[in-house]
């Protein structure tokens, strides 16, 4: 099979969309297929129509049986797809990571970026979902529900392994996740300042690189609350690091106010660790309240304050919410399961043997 992957930007960023994107063009190209990554660079979000008046220059020299697309890459691709749809024939999948029409809250752009997304995806043949609640939006949406089926995504059991904190009286907590409005990290600090307890400690992990003004407003939260010496803003790090913060934390926080799916709970949850998160999107089908987990309201540092210090104050819950967490992760997608699911629809799509 003859598939091109289209990104945008670098398939290298450190995000769990182009860590999946990556690990499939691994995947296809291990099981004998050839997979090219086609990249298309990351513009300013009007300039990025202007990208559908490239691909048919680069397809018209290449053939493919299908073209996989990152949804993300909608405006850059919705008028090339009724191109490759409709004069080369070729099949086109789109990988629903997350609506960005959902994640633009209440940006008056949203309508408009919401048209185009659904402009985009009515042209795919295929329409693969990282959750039931990606599905839920994609059919309300009016896309058609038997174009769109839910794959839910793998996670990396190479770094699994049992949690091992030895912090005496110390309550470490985790974040890990690029710094965006989205991630409620500025939720996160407010919530640990309310707390004013100097046995919880936080630990922070990810790029604050994409937006340099939301960084600079948690930077200044940090000094102004004096907590400089609980949270600790340890950057970007390899794949191969962080298995020594899950393994040292206590409890995973990250209060996104919008996550489809969120890898990075998968990962957490396989290290053995109880979550708190923000009830929304497709949070609740990893994390179960009161079950691996406690589940607050987006935005809310008052409530995520009192889920902190809830579990800060037992070790009995920590171990039983934890318990849960390595238990339910035994029963998630490895990267192989998804993209074997994967590479079945594909199959079944262009006519091959499935």
């Amino acid at each position: 099979m003859r598939v091109a992957k289209v990104i945008i930007g670098d398939i290298d960023s450190i995000t769990g969309g182009y860590l999946y994107e990556k690990k499939l063009v691994e995947y296809l190209r291990q099981q004998g297929h050839q997979a090219d990554i086609v990249s298309i660079p990351n513009l300013p979000y009007a300039l990025q129509f202007l990208a559908n008046l490239w691909p048919p220059l680069y397809f018209l020299a290449k053939k493919y049986d299908v073209i996989i697309e990152d949804e993300m890459a909608h405006n850059a691709v919705c008028l090339f797809n009724l191109w490759a749809r409709y004069v080369t024939r070729t099949r086109v999948v789109a990988i629903v990571h997350m609506f960005s029409w959902i994640a633009a809250g209440g940006n008056w752009l949203r309508p408009l970026v919401r048209f185009i997304e659904k402009t985009m995806l009515r042209s795919a043949d295929l329409i693969i979902a990282n959750s039931r609640h990606t599905r839920e939006a994609a059919e309300n949406m009016g896309l058609p529900a038997d174009a769109i089926v839910v794959v839910y995504p793998g996670f990396d059991t190479d770094l699994a392994r049992e949690k091992t904190p030895e912090h005496g009286d110390r309550v470490r907590l985790l974040f890990v996740g690029n710094w965006s409005p989205r991630k409620g990290l500025d939720t996160l600090i407010e919530a640990v300042s309310l707390l004013d307890n100097p046995l919880i400690v936080l630990d922070v992990v990810g790029d604050d690189s994409s937006h340099p003004r939301y960084a600079t407003r948690v930077r200044r939260s940090i000094a102004v609350a004096g907590l400089e010496k609980r949270v600790r803003l340890h950057g970007r790090v390899g794949r191969e690091s962080i298995a020594r913060f899950y393994s040292e934390a206590d409890v995973f926080v990250l209060p996104s106010s919008y996550e489809p799916f969120g890898i990075v709970f998968a990962e957490a949850m396989s290290f053995g660790l109880p979550i708190i998160a923000a009830d929304a999107g497709g949070i609740p089908e990893l994390v179960e309240h009161e079950d691996n987990g406690l589940l607050v309201p987006p935005n809310d540092a008052i409530a995520l304050a009192s889920a902190i210090d809830r579990l800060a104050s037992s070790a009995d819950l920590q171990e039983r919410l934890g318990a849960r967490s390595y238990e339910k992760s035994k029963g998630l997608n490895t990267w192989d399961d998804c993209f074997a699911i994967v590479l079945g629809h594909l199959k079944r799509l262009t006519g091959e043997a499935a």
